[in-house]
């Protein structure tokens, strides 16, 4: 699976699940919830056909290669570099720990979620004072 048919995933989660959505809470925190959720499930179900299979089979890259490709994929990863760095590390460590399902704080799991929805509505902050809202277009 590809990066835009992961994305594609999530969006049809978030746009089914919509009707779920408390309009109180913060949008993008929460369907960035579900693409991370998203993102584990398919990390998992690679996992599991790598051991059914003995090894990791990952879909090779059709036109990922090209320069156009790679120059955009380097200046996001330095957007999320540079937004990721200006979190405080707390925040930092709990997006870390969710994104790679790696070493999680000592927290209880409620104290968990809401600092990994603070650490998103932090992100989205950062990201709009740095690069401006893209919902305009």
């Amino acid at each position: 699976m590809m990066a835009e048919d992961m994305a594609q995933q999530a969006m049809l989660k978030v746009l089914a699940r919509v009707s779920t959505f408390d309009r109180s809470k913060d949008a993008v925190a929460w369907s960035m919830t579900i693409a991370v959720n998203e993102y584990r499930s398919y990390r998992r179900k690679l996992g599991n056909r790598a051991a059914v299979q003995g090894a990791w089979a990952l879909e090779e890259p059709t036109d990922d290669d090209t320069p156009e490709a790679i120059a955009i994929r380097n200046n996001l990863s330095d957007a999320a570099r540079a937004v990721m760095g200006q979190l405080r590390p707390e925040d930092l460590e709990v997006v870390v720990a969710a994104m790679y399902e790696g070493q999680r704080p000592p927290l209880a799991a409620a104290a968990f979620r809401k600092r990994l929805q603070r650490a998103l509505a932090n992100t989205r902050l950062i990201w709009k004072r740095r690069y401006g809202d893209d919902r305009s277009g």
